[in-house]
């Protein structure tokens, strides 16, 4: 049997192809390593509901296995016969759009826009072999009707008939957690809307982040504990972010956004965002004001069809094949490595 290594150091690396996984794993022998960050190797695996066999990262390195797969840049498994790099999310920020995916023989690209980028940064040709036109995976359960809104509320315990508000940022120092993280909780809450806040990975591993949020769960707030935000997204009406790529992801809804801005964000990422693609679909919100915020949401539910075609725009330009991502990585996995 076909051996394949996946590669995580949290658990959302893993989350973003569990359907490839599940499409594949009775097929090939299935394994992973890990460059576990804030996580055991048995935490991602058992955070992202995957039953792979674990093998430490100095023993994976040695073996000569039928492909490798990663969402994250780091290469593992120089050894392995095929590598395949599938990028974790598509953001503005830039980061990557690096070099270094020219380690890898195929990359799974998740849309027009990633794929633009990186031919405008001279990293890739047109007709490099390496580029295959995946899309994201991960989306295809918010098209083909495995999470309607009504079947994340019943996942998740909530009132389908309630409006839901989502809060996704970042992690880092250009998330808007510090800046905001309290005034969206107190303002969302206020205003007899249920919240939902999901925590980047990164972010959960600081302890003070999981303070606080057991500190908003007192307050009222929903806090989505799990790695995969899909069924979040799916459960929410309106999707208050930041600089992060869940707001692309979010698009796939055609649902209302708001954008935080962070001032350290330009700063952090000046040698590398796309400041043409910034804020396009939905209401910017550039002080931390609650009465900014209150606004914002009360527009997003009075008038949730405003930035309607932005929405649909920005998701045709982000992602391949929507609702048939999976199908088409599965058979690319296929096509390599049989």
């Amino acid at each position: 049997m076909k051996k394949i290594l996946f590669f995580a150091r949290v658990p959302m690396n893993l989350t973003c192809l569990t359907s490839v996984y599940l499409s594949i794993k009775n097929e090939f022998s299935v394994w992973v390593t890990t460059k576990a960050e804030g996580f055991s190797s048995s935490q991602i695996l058992k955070e992202a509901g995957w039953d792979a066999r674990s093998i430490p990262r100095f023993l994976a390195k040695w073996i000569k296995w039928d492909m490798y797969i990663s969402s994250d840049i780091y290469l593992a498994a120089k050894r392995a016969k095929v590598k395949v790099h599938t990028f974790h999310g598509v953001s503005f920020k830039g980061r990557a759009y690096t070099p270094k995916v020219l380690a890898y023989d195929k990359l799974f690209m998740i849309g027009p826009y990633m794929l633009k980028r990186f031919i405008e940064l001279g990293i890739l040709k047109e007709n490099d072999p390496r580029i295959l036109k995946v899309g994201m995976p991960k989306l295809d359960a918010l098209v083909d009707g495995t999470w309607t809104k009504e079947k994340a509320c019943n996942y998740l315990g909530i009132d389908a008939s309630e409006f839901t508000v989502l809060y996704a940022p970042t992690w880092g120092a250009a998330s808007s957690l510090d800046l905001y993280g309290d005034l969206v909780v107190d303002v969302v809450t206020g205003m007899g809307a249920k919240l939902m806040v999901k925590l980047h990975d990164h972010s959960l591993k600081e302890e003070r982040w999981i303070r606080k949020c057991r500190e908003w769960m007192r307050k009222g707030a929903y806090i989505f504990w799990k790695s995969d935000i899909v069924p979040a997204m799916a459960a929410s009406d309106i999707l208050i972010s930041d600089f992060s790529s869940v707001a692309n992801e979010y698009l796939i809804l055609n649902r209302p956004l708001i954008y935080l801005f962070v001032p350290s964000f330009k700063e952090r990422y000046k040698e590398t965002v796309d400041e043409n693609m910034l804020f396009k679909t939905g209401i910017l919100i550039e002080k931390p004001e609650a009465k900014l915020v209150e606004k914002a949401v009360s527009r997003c539910i009075d008038y949730p069809k405003e930035f309607e075609q932005e929405r649909l725009n920005m998701r045709d330009i982000l992602f391949y094949n929507p609702g048939r991502a999976t199908k088409v990585a599965v058979n690319y996995i296929k096509e390599l490595i049989l």
